[in-house]
């Protein structure tokens, strides 16, 4: 694999697409394990960390939040401070047992193996050290059981099957779709609706006119506020137009609301919403840890 110049420094091609698979193979990690917190514990998950390791990523996360003047997040999601050591201690984490396998289809075990392995990629990305092509496929390797992973944990969030709650709504959904519809008639120019399945509740606004216009990150963080830790996701379309917000569905009515009247807030807000993709937008806002994409269509082989 060719390396590159940058000024008089060759830079290993390898490298480079090392990052890049490392950097999305952690992504997805940390997605699964707050799903997996998120449903077992709820929105307290934090709580239920063990309390050496929580006092650890707090101390992290308030180090990180220093770092603003470097153009990073400033508040950084608790489960994107760790290290992937500590990322592996949640996913095998006895008390999310249960939401990982059905999630992942495997284990946590296995997952944190492929981290191990994955992290002595990164180490020596880390320290400077030109890898080669074949460091190069055994990551590649360790993606392949990642991906298969992601693969499933898809199908169960950004692609979950889900119900359109309109004339027959569940009993415990019943008063929130009423709120709901309370909320949103006034908004008549847009096309709002609720759907659920067994673990979530998706509050989704579909295209309106003007179109080719995309979610502005920034504001949308504003918007939600302190919100967003009731929140899987804020669901994005890469093409534009469409947005979900992904709740528990065992959230308390009250905290349902909460995130309805973000939601409202966003749906109808001008400066919500720009001409200018996600690619386009500052990567610390597009990259937000709560902002997930998603494809029109989604790739059967992915």
């Amino acid at each position: 694999m060719d390396s590159e110049w940058s000024d008089e420094i060759l830079v290993s091609g390898a490298n480079l697409n090392a990052y890049r698979l490392v950097y999305e193979a952690e992504t997805w990690l940390r997605r699964i394990a707050l799903t997996g917190l998120l449903l077992a514990h709820g929105p307290a998950w934090a709580a239920e960390i063990d309390s050496s390791l929580r006092g650890r990523l707090e101390a992290q996360s308030k180090v990180n939040a220093t770092r603003w003047v470097l153009g990073i997040d400033a508040e950084e999601e608790l489960l994107w401070s760790t290290t992937l050591g500590q990322l592996a201690k949640v996913l095998t984490s006895s008390t999310i047992a249960d939401q990982i396998s059905s999630l992942t289809g495997t284990t946590g075990a296995v997952l944190a193996n492929r981290i191990e392995s994955i992290g002595a990629v990164r180490n020596a990305l880390a320290h400077n050290r030109a890898i080669s092509s074949d460091t190069l496929d055994v990551l590649r390797g360790d993606l392949v059981v990642v991906r298969s992973a992601v693969g499933r944990f898809k199908s169960q969030t950004l692609y979950a099957q889900s119900d359109i709650l309109s004339n027959t709504v569940p009993a415990d959904l019943a008063s929130f779709v009423h709120e709901f519809d309370t909320a949103t008639r006034r908004l008549s120019a847009q096309q709002l609706f609720v759907s659920a399945n067994e673990e979530f509740v998706m509050l989704v606004r579909l295209p309106v006119q003007p179109f080719d216009r995309w979610p502005r990150i920034a504001k949308v963080r504003e918007l939600v506020g302190t919100t967003s830790h009731l929140l899987l996701c804020v669901l994005i379309n890469k093409h534009g137009d469409e947005l979900q917000f992904v709740l528990p569905r065992s959230l308390p009515n009250a905290e349902k609301l909460e995130v309805l009247e973000r939601f409202v807030a966003v749906v109808s807000s001008f400066e919500a919403w720009t001409s200018r993709a996600p690619e386009s937008q500052h990567p610390a806002d597009a990259s937000w840890p709560r902002a997930w994409y998603y494809e029109n269509r989604r790739d059967p082989d992915r």
